[in-house]
């Protein structure tokens, strides 16, 4: 199997469900969606509070500003990435010089390569919209609103997903790239 024209020995199942996770980036937000239901199920069975809610607000604020922290860093480290990116992908060869690894992708392979990148910085702004709109929120009542902490962690689990792509796409292009 080749994957970016880079051969790969792995094969079976796990293959597959791998390649299928790469090829559905909009599939994350049903994954954190079905994450954030368990936890629901869990604290319903254990008679809990839902989300955050009984935690002590300075432990939710710094959580929350936390995330937003992150978020915020990742995504600018993700556009980042993205500009250099179409300058790696975007370089030539000079002429009469032998044709450089990354000239053999196809159009359709760098525009998946590049939509990984693009997915996640949006992602990752929802998080620090949420994160902060959270803590405004909520302020400094002792018990913590629900709906806007399933949204924050949604956009986490989602976001931490698309992270793991962007990670994966760093991964291929440095090995066509030393190929």
């Amino acid at each position: 199997m080749s994957l970016y024209e880079v051969d790969i020995e792995r094969s079976g199942r796990r293959r597959t469900l791998w390649r299928w996770f790469l090829l559905h980036p909009t599939a994350d937000y049903l994954w954190a969606v079905l994450a954030v239901l368990i936890w629901w199920g869990i604290a319903l069975l254990a008679r809990q509070p839902l989300m955050l809610e009984g935690v002590d607000a300075g432990t939710r604020r710094t959580l929350f500003q936390t995330l937003a922290t992150l978020a915020g860093a990742t995504a600018g480290l993700t556009l980042t990435s993205v500009s250099m990116l179409i300058n790696v992908l975007g370089k030539k060869a000079a002429p009469g010089q032998r044709e450089l690894p990354l000239e053999k992708l196809s159009a359709t392979h760098r525009r998946q390569i590049g939509e990984v990148f693009l997915f996640a910085i949006p992602g990752l702004g929802l998080l620090l919209i949420a994160a902060l709109v959270t803590m405004v929120l909520e302020g400094g009542a002792p018990t913590g609103l629900w709906i806007p902490e399933a949204v924050v962690f949604v956009l986490a689990f989602a976001s931490v997903l698309a992270l793991l792509r962007v990670a994966w796409a760093l991964r291929r292009v440095l090995a066509i790239a030393t190929a």
